[in-house]
């Protein structure tokens, strides 16, 4: 036991540890090794121990000991480390392999922990390795390089570079030798363009800077084709540093003289180059990318604050953190996803939208923009590189609903550097972008167009600017035929001549009122939804070959009319439907899935071209009517009008089960139909919704979340909608639900909030109670400042008192809460109704580290009558912690307070503080307050009593303030009594006189009358 706690409590030579940290086991491991070679060569000369240590080597175990025993030597020994290395380059039999995996672990793992002095000797290696030309040398020193992209203290990043940029300018030659296409030079050129720019604003760094362009300027001239080996990522490099006079030289030649530098170069052939995906990632350290994988690989949405939380005040909480966050946005595209790629994707699109706001300057916030887009300006599909362009997608539909202003921020940054980036080369930019859209609609992954196109949320001047940009994504239609309508429009043909086309007026391909997506069929071939209407009818067929003889008529027949009008469709689907139901027996489960297939593909245009609902919708049974008169809705129809004794039931949830398993939105359009105003199905309705959730395996209020998540990104003005049909049916568990209000808060807009506010004053919905309000309000202390004002409107829309959040006031920590902090102040401010001992309790309880409980005392005390309540209660207060005797905090390991604990101690601290801030105002409230008599008296059995005689003595102060109040308001009080007394005696007298003088005149008038 003994030996266990010396080794614990043995120093480490290599890193920085405090008293909790444990020594790392490779240090242990590497020490170990060097207590080996000490053991057989001390005090034996250089050439002796080499004998010596060459005789161990036989074993591999005992060689991997030994090259770790002297790297571990020449590290914390400098005096001997010309001895260590010798010895190291002589036994390295294997080619340095054994000694360089050890450095690379030491770089990997030890590095940012590591002490000042020992990183001063991993520089004397790297110089000596490069001077004794050991092989490979320069792939360690990239993960060396790494560690300046870590986010760490600016002068430790700038001591690093310093040694790296100091090792290349004076070893030109060995970086001549360097064999062709060496990932060294590619890295360094990435790290450093950074860096000189990121240090222009710091002239301590000037030379600094020097040494790195002229570093960076001998690799583009000297080994150019190596450098090229980024790719398009060379030119963004280079746009970085392009006013530097060296680089705008090595500019100048590549635009006007390309074949200086290398064979068949030029800016558009670069463009056309995909970088490799190794050299993204060597733009951060080694840890980071370990915590960018882990959160795209194993963190879920909803659960991704804290992380992100952690990551940001690790990493990029400097202030010179610089151009860091343009460079995880560029290496977080180029990171995998795990085994759950559609989480993984939504996770990175959460974290590199994350990085947006925290920027310091719009320059740094564009140069993220540009490095998400990059690869969009630079698409081809015959290279390939869809995976490149999917990230900067998922970003833009997740700001849409998110964080609007930077959505549209961000078309609009696509938009001009289109023809902004480089004039020569518009058109190739344009048609880029153009073809990232297609590959995203081809494969499915953007779906139909609207989502980005016509999404609401985009301003009109940027919806036109980029309609009128990328034009090869509106190619309006060669001929439209339309059918009957309400509006009483006649089947026809309408050419390109009797309709207006005007992208850049009205955002629109055809006039509105002439013809709509559901009244029309557009015959384009070249148009998107033809490509897909083929890929869609050859798998229909493959499909069709295995669905029982019974169901696979009724299937074609249903397809063959699907551009018809939605009668026919609807009365298809009816006969579907009671083929169904007459052959229920052939139903298996394979058959069940391949109808959901099938129903799919059918109605896969109806569910691509659904537009969002309009701004000013209102669900009349009219509208009602011919919205729900489609395939889709018999369905639905069909399932709510059967009985839960009906054996056809089961079948269709789990038809439609199957369907949401493969199609997200039918979840939420089956819950827009229970939501239509059908009072005579509105009950089987609601059945028929959480018998689906139950087959799906998914809670009610989990399914509704996920369905309203969805519905958000497809239709936000459909997600307003359906919020009170939620709150008002499923009221208990929409109320308890914390990822219900998280996502209402996040994504609701100011219009849906002031209607929200709307239902709940004519009483119809309630957004919470109080034995499920603490969670939520304790949820929400970790989410957006703008989530959380959303949160809190609703809070005091609701007219939540303030008696349902007194157990948090003692969490509240400021600044981390201070979102939370600035409600309960409002909260305050607006009480209806007198403080009581619980309210005084918990905000006393806090430590007095902040002004909240100060404030909020004088929040308390405007009102007069609440004032003599906030006096009486302390006073009570104050008389029962002396007479229980709890005068001071508990420190007790075996006894732990209370959360509503209080202590004399605790009470004294938060008046004197609010002694000191809030005296001698204008108004004289705190005075008053202060002043009253039940406080005073409170006072006066403080001071008579022995036992806090500690506490008067520190907190002298207030106990002298209080008496000197005491004092001016009993002079006060006799000056009133005296006034009093004076004014009486005056009465008196005056009526004295006035007798006096009537008793004179009666005498006289008697006297006169005698």
């Amino acid at each position: 036991m003994e030996s266990s706690n010396t080794r614990v409590k043995r120093l480490s030579k290599l890193l920085s540890l405090n008293n909790f940290e444990q020594r790392d086991e490779l240090e242990e491991k590497l020490e170990n090794g060097f207590n080996m070679v000490q053991n057989r060569t001390s005090g034996l000369p250089e050439k002796e121990s080499y004998d010596v240590l060459l005789q161990m080597v036989g074993e591999t175990k005992v060689f991997e000991s030994i090259t770790g025993g002297l790297l571990y030597g020449l590290l914390t020994e400098p005096q001997n480390a010309q001895k260590y290395f010798s010895i190291l380059s002589l036994l390295a039999r294997d080619g340095w392999f054994c000694a360089l995996c050890n450095v690379n672990m030491i770089l990997f793992e030890l590095y940012p922990r590591m002490r000042p002095e020992v990183r001063e000797q991993i520089v004397y290696f790297f110089r000596e390795a490069i001077k004794s030309n050991v092989p490979k040398i320069d792939n360690v020193l990239i993960n060396y390089l790494r560690n300046a992209n870590d986010g760490s203290d600016l002068k430790e990043t700038c001591a690093l570079l310093s040694a790296v940029a100091g090792m290349l300018n004076d070893h030109h030659a060995w970086l001549s030798e360097l064999k062709p296409k060496a990932s060294l030079i590619p890295v360094t050129l990435l790290t450093f363009t950074r860096f000189i720019c990121d240090l222009s604003s710091f002239n301590a760094f000037e030379s600094l800077r020097t040494q790195m362009v002229n570093v960076c300027h001998w690799l583009l001239t000297e080994r150019f084709l190596d450098c090229a080996q980024l790719g398009r990522d060379l030119v963004l490099a280079l746009m970085r540093v392009s006013k530097i006079p060296q680089f705008a030289a090595i500019w100048k030649q590549l635009l006007y003289n390309p074949n200086k530098l290398g064979p068949n170069i030029s800016v558009e052939e670069l463009m056309n180059r995909m970088c490799p995906h190794t050299f993204p990632l060597y733009r951060i350290s080694v840890a980071m990318q370990r915590k960018l994988e882990f959160i795209f690989a194993k963190v879920k949405p909803g659960t991704h604050e804290r992380h992100l939380d952690w990551f940001k005040k690790q990493y990029l909480s400097n202030p010179e953190a610089g151009s860091l966050r343009s460079e995880l946005v560029r290496c977080a595209i180029f990171l995998s996803c795990g085994e759950t790629p559609q989480v993984g994707q939504e996770m990175k699109a959460i974290f590199i939208a994350s990085m947006f706001p925290q920027t310091n300057s719009i320059m740094e916030q564009q140069w993220c923009k540009l490095h998400l887009l990059w690869d969009w300006f630079c698409y081809d599909p015959a290279n390939g590189g869809h995976v490149l362009i999917e990230p900067a997608f998922h970003v833009l539909r997740h700001l849409l609903h998110v964080q609007p202003l930077l959505a549209n921020s961000l078309v609009d940054f696509m938009t001009r550097m289109s023809y902004e980036l480089h004039p020569q080369l518009q058109q190739r930019i344009t048609t880029s972008v153009t073809n990232s859209f297609k590959f995203l609609i081809d494969h499915s992954i953007l779906g139909s167009p609207s989502v980005i196109f016509d999404n609401p949320v985009l301003q009109k001047n940027v919806r036109e600017n980029f309609r009128d940009t990328f034009r090869g994504l509106f190619r309006p239609p060669q001929t439209v035929q339309t059918h009957s309508s309400a509006g009483g429009i006649e089947p026809g043909e309408v050419s390109l001549s009797d309709v207006e086309i005007a992208l850049s007026e009205s955002g629109s391909a055809v006039t509105e009122d002439v013809v709509s997506m559901d009244s029309a069929v557009v015959e384009d071939n070249g148009s998107f939804d033809e490509e897909f209407g083929l890929s869609c009818e050859e798998k229909l067929m493959t499909l069709l070959a295995a669905v029982k003889e019974e169901f696979r008529e009724p299937i074609e027949n249903l397809s063959g009319v699907r551009n018809l009008d939605n009668d026919m469709r609807c009365e298809m689907m009816q006969k579907l439907l009671s083929s169904i139901f007459d052959n229920d027996e052939l139903l298996d489960e394979e058959q069940i899935e391949l109808l959901s297939e099938c129903l799919l593909l059918v109605f896969r245009k109806d569910i691509r071209s659904r537009k969002p609902l309009s701004e000013g919708f209102l669900d009349t049974p009219e509208v009602l009517e011919e919205m729900f008169n489609q395939p889709l809705y018999v369905i639905f129809r069909n399932l709510c009008l059967t009985p839960d004794s009906d054996a056809t039931r089961q079948l269709l949830l789990s038809l439609i089960a199957e369907m949401c398993e493969r199609c997200s939105s039918i979840s939420y359009l089956l819950l827009f139909f229970t939501s239509s105003n059908r009072r005579d199905q509105n009950d089987t309705a609601i059945a028929a919704y959480t018998d689906l959730c139950r087959l799906l395996d998914s809670s009610p209020i989990q399914q509704i979340v996920s369905d309203l998540q969805q519905c958000h990104v497809d239709d936000y003005v459909l997600f307003a909608h359906l919020i009170p049909y939620v709150y008002e049916k499923f009221a208990t568990e929409a109320m308890g639900s914390v990822e219900l209000m998280k996502l209402l808060s996040h994504s609701l807009d100011g219009r849906q909030i002031a209607d929200l506010i709307g239902e709940m004053v004519r009483e119809n919905i309630s957004f919470f109670r109080k034995d499920s309000f603490l969670p939520i309000v304790s949820a929400s202390l970790t989410w957006e400042t703008t989530a959380q004002f959303v949160f809190w409107q609703l809070v005091h829309a609701e007219g939540v008192p303030v008696d349902w959040i007194l157990q948090m006031i003692s969490k509240l920590q400021y600044p981390k809460h201070s979102e939370a902090i600035a409600q309960v102040y409002i909260m305050l401010q607006r009480m209806d109704r007198e403080p009581n001992m619980g309210l005084i309790r918990n905000l006393l309880s806090r430590t007095p580290s902040d002004m909240f409980t100060v404030n909020c005392l004088k929040l308390l005390i405007k009102d007069p009558d609440y004032a003599a309540r906030v006096a009486e209660l302390l006073s009570n207060l104050i008389d029962k912690l002396i007479q229980s005797g709890d005068l001071l905090p508990i420190h007790s390991k075996g006894k732990r307070p209370a959360q509503r604990y209080v202590c004399l101690d605790q009470l004294f601290s938060h008046l004197d503080k609010f002694r000191q801030s809030c005296l001698s105002k204008d108004s004289h409230v705190a005075e008053a307050f202060l002043a009253r008599p039940t406080l005073q008296e409170a006072f006066t059995v403080a001071r008579a009593a022995e036992k806090v005689s500690s506490l008067r003595i520190r907190y002298s102060e207030l106990f002298a303030v209080m008496e000197i109040l005491s004092d001016d308001n009993a002079q006060s009080a006799r000056s009133l009594r005296r006034t009093k007394t004076s004014k009486k005696m005056t009465d008196v007298s005056d009526d004295e006189s006035k007798s006096s003088k009537r008793k004179r005149q009666k005498l006289i008038v008697d006297s006169d009358s005698d």
